[in-house]
C-alpha cells in the first residue's frame, strides 16, 4: 500500500534535530520511500494509514501535525525529476 505522509513540526520542536528524527523514522520504518517535498513523503508500506500514523507519532511531539492517507489510482505530477518519477512508476496504486 502506498501512503502519503505529510507533517509539520511546531515550535519549539521544529529544529533540524527533530526533523532528522522524523526523516530517519520514515526511512527506517517503511519498506521503500520517496520524498516528494520538504515534509511530504510517499511510503510503500505493509500497514494501513492508522498503523503508519501510530509508528511515526512515536518520533514526534504532542503538538506536531501529521497526516497519513492511502494513495489509490492514477497519479500526476510536474517537474518531479527522474528519481521520484522512477519511484512512482515502479509502484502499483
Amino acid at each position: 500500500m502506498i501512503l502519503l505522509v505529510a507533517y509539520d513540526l511546531t515550535t519549539p520542536n521544529d529544529t533540524p534535530a527533530n526533523y532528522e528524527l522524523i526523516i530517519s523514522a520514515i526511512k527506517s520504518k517503511f519498506n521503500s520511500w520517496c520524498r516528494i517535498e520538504q515534509s511530504v513523503w510517499l511510503v510503500d508500506s505493509g500497514v494501513n494509514a492508522v498503523a503508519a500514523r501510530d509508528i511515526l507519532r512515536a518520533f514526534m511531539h504532542d503538538k506536531d501535525v501529521l497526516f497519513v492517507a492511502p494513495i489509490l489510482g492514477a497519479w500526476a505530477g510536474r517537474y518531479l525529476g527522474d528519481d521520484r518519477t522512477n519511484w512512482l512508476n515502479g509502484r502499483q496504486f
